[in-house]
């Protein structure tokens, strides 16, 4: 089971290996874990994950959205409700909960779940059942609890927080993993169209950009790409040049992943070598240095 989970979550990176790590360990436990970090980093890959490769693989895996689930109807989709319970009422309804079984609830971005509702969640938690609206019959709950936010849980209530935090996995952002970009990349891509390949400029590209919408907007990049490209070799003409070229992002890049000098340095070559078709006299030109010296920064930053 652990084996299976690394190769779901393949990484090169140190920092989201130290995660996958922690994961394996909870595969066959049964715990609640809490999910956290950015937009679009793989909260919900892994949380699939998680049940995939668990006991519990057989039996249901329910995602709860909690951000799209209007507050006033959040409870009847999480308990379920008795016919007549209110004028549609036709028929009784199934909740989520109730669905999970023996399987897996994920209560994604549970941040957004008000403070009333929070207490009844609380409350389904710890004594392990509930009833529907409108009814008395207690349902019994026995799924694992798996939640995701992107947000800070400050001024979460504490006490459910301790139900659904008993292991915290902090998946870092893209731009924190940048090794795993051609991996990330080779895999979407393969998905997207069977025999299809980044040429070196495009990869380049794909791995110097900083991802503000991490995985997900990568995969959103190389499906755009699998599209539009008309062979098997995708160049830098099928990737969106004003997301991935434009200067003011380069620089928004750099202030806000707090870059350093050499960083920086780095990146600016590489762009101007790309620009001028590594035309290394045009290139020193234009970063006003002389050949030479551009030509001892390459084997510096491994430049090839």
């Amino acid at each position: 089971m652990r084996a299976r989970l690394s190769r779901l979550l393949r990484t090169r990176s140190r920092a989201m290996r130290a995660v996958v790590d922690t994961a394996a360990k909870l595969v066959d436990r049964d715990v609640s874990v809490l999910i956290s970090g950015e937009s679009g980093a793989g909260k919900n890959y892994l949380a699939e994950a998680l049940h995939a490769c668990g006991p519990r693989r057989d039996a249901p895996f329910v995602n709860i959205e909690c951000a799209s689930i209007p507050h006033d109807l959040f409870e009847s989709e999480l308990f379920g409700y008795e016919k007549g319970t209110f004028t549609d009422a036709a028929a009784r309804k199934i909740g989520k909960l109730e669905a999970a079984r023996n399987g897996t609830t994920y209560f994604d971005e549970i941040a957004a779940l008000t403070p009333p509702l929070q207490a009844k969640l609380l409350r389904a938690l710890e004594e392990r059942h509930f009833t529907r609206l409108g009814g008395s019959e207690n349902v019994a709950f026995h799924a694992r609890v798996i939640s995701s936010t992107s947000t800070d849980l400050a001024g979460f209530r504490s006490d459910l927080l301790y139900r659904i935090n008993v292991v915290t996995l902090t998946i870092p952002p893209l731009r924190e993993r940048r090794e795993d970009i051609p991996l990330l990349a080779s895999e979407f891509l393969r998905k997207a169209r069977k025999g299809a390949r980044f040429d070196d400029e495009s990869m380049q590209l794909l791995t110097s950009y900083s991802w503000p919408g991490n995985v997900r907007e990568l995969r959103n990049v190389v499906e755009r790409a699998a599209l539009l490209s008309d062979g098997d070799v995708i160049g830098a003409a099928s990737l969106p040049d004003d997301r991935l070229r434009e200067p003011a992002a380069f620089v928004a890049a750099a202030v806000r992943d707090s870059w350093t000098l050499d960083q920086l340095e780095e990146r600016y070559i590489r762009e101007v070598l790309r620009r001028t078709k590594e035309n290394y006299s045009r290139a020193a030109k234009i970063l006003g240095i002389n050949r030479k010296t551009l030509l001892e920064k390459r084997k510096k930053y491994g430049l090839s």
